[in-house]
């Protein structure tokens, strides 16, 4: 006689197996709620209000820039604003001028506005490392026929080409240094200065600056053109090391104008 013998599986397992399925969910859900949290911290912060609402724009639709320094058309109708500003994590990459007025852009487009009237333009600074904008969001029937200031161009000025050296507020405020053309040194970049160079001779030249090591930009210079040079200071093993970057006519006017002429 053969007799069978089962055992009922102790309910240990099957409570051990309940709590690690729990876990694995629960950690799931952290991780996603994580993620969630460091895409939307790494973005900068965006904050419309809208009083008029006209038909959204499709995402190809151009959207007209106004700068600080451009004026208010007086056909312009204003929808609403838009404030684009810094979550406290918000990473410098996702926080350039360009970036944040592409959002501003949007913001517009959704509120039915082909333009957008920059009123306030913070740069990064000690405090953030990102720009920070205030801007209304307009309708302009015709915004083909605003005159903005132009791009790049000194037609009164074709015998020579000028550059706009300026340095913000920001990490390293204390290290100071000199930027040279060549072999000629033209701008001693200190926190919260300008300086305006003109250049007579066309051709290639090398725009560098030193401190513990060297940055450098080449720039082909051109007479009756505008170029805008933005020094600041970056990380360095002992002594912050300089950064110099040619920007956009828009961005660097904007910038520029930001500063206060010095006594």
């Amino acid at each position: 006689m053969i007799i069978r013998l089962s055992f009922a599986e102790p309910d240990y397992f099957c409570i051990f197996g309940k709590t690690a399925l729990f876990m694995k969910t629960r950690i799931s859900v952290v991780l996603t709620l994580l993620m969630a949290f460091i895409f939307i911290g790494c973005s900068p912060k965006v904050i419309s209000n809208v009083s008029t609402q006209y038909a959204p724009l499709s995402e190809d639709q151009e959207v007209l820039v106004l700068e600080t320094y451009d004026e208010l058309p007086t056909e312009a109708i204003i929808l609403g604003t838009v404030k684009i500003g810094d979550t406290g994590f918000t990473a410098s990459s996702n926080g350039s001028y360009d970036e944040v007025l592409k959002l501003a852009k949007e913001q517009a487009r959704k509120a039915g506005g082909n333009a957008i009237k920059i009123n306030q333009h913070q740069t990064p600074d000690f405090y953030s490392s990102v720009h920070r904008i205030f801007a209304d969001i307009l309708y302009i029937e015709d915004p083909s026929s605003i005159v903005t200031t132009q791009e790049n161009i000194l037609s009164d000025h074709p015998d020579y080409a000028v550059l706009y050296f300026y340095r913000h507020s920001g990490a390293g405020a204390l290290i100071n240094y000199d930027v040279s053309i060549g072999e000629t040194k033209v701008y001693r970049a200190k926190v919260n200065t300008k300086a305006e160079v003109k250049v007579y001779k066309e051709g290639d030249y090398e725009i560098w600056a030193r401190t513990e090591t060297k940055a450098s930009i080449p720039l082909h210079i051109e007479p009756g053109h505008e170029y805008y040079i933005r020094c600041s200071v970056t990380v360095g093993a002992f002594v912050g090391r300089p950064l110099i970057e040619q920007v956009s006519f828009a961005e660097g006017k904007s910038e520029y104008s930001l500063i206060q002429d010095s006594e």
